[in-house]
């Protein structure tokens, strides 16, 4: 004999418990090792302290860490492992990335070896897999090249429906690390991990930033931040039904064909920032037609009418440029630094331009380089230079 018959409401029932099954399932096997346990573990702590000297090997402290490095790994597995407090306070200084003063919170080398083991062996397992795969920013595999790749398939994608006509929506929060709300931020640690004793140890770095915001210099702070505004990424993907969508950090597009569509999505973005405590800088959000181009990540994207995407570098990072190579020509005159030293920084910045479709604006450049620092520049490409 046949069951009884069953009505579409028990088959959706029935789909969304086995789908939450398998969420919980992948959630059990994915937090398996994120325990205190592994994160004190000597060869993890070993392999984050060999992490953490990267770029910073020269440094005085790092090498008085490294000379007894076994000790000092065993006194952080006791430290974690016993429940005292591994915070040891911050180095403040200023920096400027790409045009813009930055204050920098940097820990002390013993406490960063901690924060890498965190970050590698708890956080990332636990949080980054929840990240949509348009959020780009700061997890192995991602980063502006990937932020970059992904819009660029996006408008390829909404040409092959649309063509040129249609619009893309820029948004950006102001003082995003800044203005992070502890007690939203510690709610969503506290779902990810299921180690009590972890989740303690990331609220005590949570708390050691102050009432509000997060300083920049700290892994776990970067996993925070990523991850603090995933709810708003699932939010405009899922629910808005905007899948030609990307965030880096504090940088979001939205592109659409209308644009009355996106307005009312722009309004619903800013109420759910609200309910996060995310604050949207008005001055940098637009919607902007797609055949005018538009500027994100500091560079420039365009349409042509065959489809082509045209990247370009923006303007004022071009700007800057010249004024830094004036600079980096006084400095040599004055015997700050060498003429080297000067040519291998401008080198850097060109290998970056190249990507784009710049050729005019190299020539332009290469040409400005060697009538400061002379015509017997090499191959300003790379290589040697007398």
């Amino acid at each position: 004999m046949r069951g009884a018959p069953v009505n579409s409401e028990e088959r959706k029932a029935a789909r969304r418990e086995r789908r939450e099954a398998e969420r919980a399932r992948k959630r059990e096997q994915r937090l398996r090792d994120c325990t205190l346990e592994n994160v004190a573990d000597l060869e993890n702590l070993y392999d984050a302290a060999m992490k953490a000297k990267k770029g910073i090997a020269w440094k005085a402290s790092t090498q008085r860490y490294h000379k007894d490095l076994m000790l000092n790994l065993s006194k952080a597995r006791s430290d974690l492992m016993e429940g005292r407090d591994i915070r040891r306070g911050f180095h403040h200084f200023t920096l400027y990335e790409r045009g813009k003063l930055r204050e920098i919170s940097s820990v002390h080398f013993s406490e960063r070896v901690i924060h890498k083991s965190l970050s590698v062996n708890a956080l990332v397992p636990a949080i980054a897999p929840s990240f949509i795969r348009n959020n780009t920013a700061n997890t192995k595999g991602r980063g502006t090249d990937d932020a970059i790749k992904r819009l660029r398939r996006d408008l390829t994608r909404h040409f092959r429906r649309h063509g040129r006509e249609g619009y893309v929506l820029l948004i950006d929060f102001s003082n995003y690390f800044g203005s992070i709300a502890h007690e939203q931020l510690k709610q969503q640690v506290a779902r990810a991990l299921d180690d009590e004793r972890l989740v303690r140890l990331a609220f005590d770095l949570i708390d050691a930033c102050g009432d509000v915001g997060l300083g920049l210099g700290s892994e776990p702070n970067q996993i925070f931040a990523v991850g603090f505004a995933s709810p708003l990424d699932h939010y405009v993907t899922e629910m808005l039904g905007i899948d030609l969508y990307g965030r880096y950090m504090d940088d979001i597009y939205c592109i659409h064909e209308s644009k009355e569509y996106l307005q009312v999505v722009q309004l619903l973005i800013e109420r759910k920032c609200e309910e996060l405590g995310i604050m949207v800088n008005q001055k940098k959000t637009h919607i902007i037609k797609l055949s005018h181009g538009f500027t994100w990540l500091k560079k420039k994207f365009s349409i042509t009418e065959t489809g082509r995407i045209v990247m370009r570098p923006c303007r004022e990072s071009v700007t800057r440029m010249r004024r830094k190579l004036k600079k980096l020509r006084r400095k040599v005159a004055e015997g700050q630094m060498t003429r080297e030293q000067a040519l291998r920084s401008y080198q850097s910045w060109r290998g970056s331009i190249e990507k784009l479709d710049a050729h005019r604006t190299l020539l332009e450049m290469d040409a400005l380089c060697k009538a400061l620092f002379g015509d017997d520049a090499e191959d300003l490409r790379g290589g040697s230079h007398r």
